[in-house]
């Protein structure tokens, strides 16, 4: 047998190569995985003491890819709600105690999000959508 395979889907045709290796790598970019988790399960606590659901910590951490449902005209949306400055000057403002705990404990669920998402690529996406017909 030899080392190519010849692939053929949807009318195209491609040589597969079997990988070399493991397949998959770790990136320094991998390394905001573990203080995102941190935030997170800091937040869970707080939430925990302060009588926080898990329905609203899931919500909370949801929120930010809500704008995906709605496909290019959400972009702007999800773009701005994953900038790391918003996240950071929400939970600047409710840990002054203005606002009741639970908004401290939704922010620091959104920190975690673009944290964690900067590990796995979750990030703003630049230039325009690509119209598809």
């Amino acid at each position: 047998m030899s080392g190519t395979t010849l692939v053929q889907a949807g009318g195209a045709e491609r040589a597969a190569r079997p990988r070399q290796g493991s397949g998959r790598r770790l990136r320094a970019r991998h390394l905001w995985i573990v203080p995102g988790l941190a935030i997170a399960i800091f937040a869970n606590q707080l939430g925990n003491a302060n009588g926080v659901t898990i329905l609203m910590l899931i919500a909370f951490g949801i929120a930010p890819d809500l704008p995906r449902l709605f496909g290019s005209r959400g972009r702007p949306v999800h773009n701005l709600l994953h900038q790391p400055v918003a996240p950071l000057v929400a939970v600047a403002v409710t840990a002054s105690g203005i606002v009741p705990i639970v908004w401290l404990v939704g922010s620091l669920v959104w920190l975690g999000h673009i944290v964690v998402g900067l590990g796995v690529g979750d990030v703003p996406k630049r230039g325009g959508d690509r119209v598809h017909g």
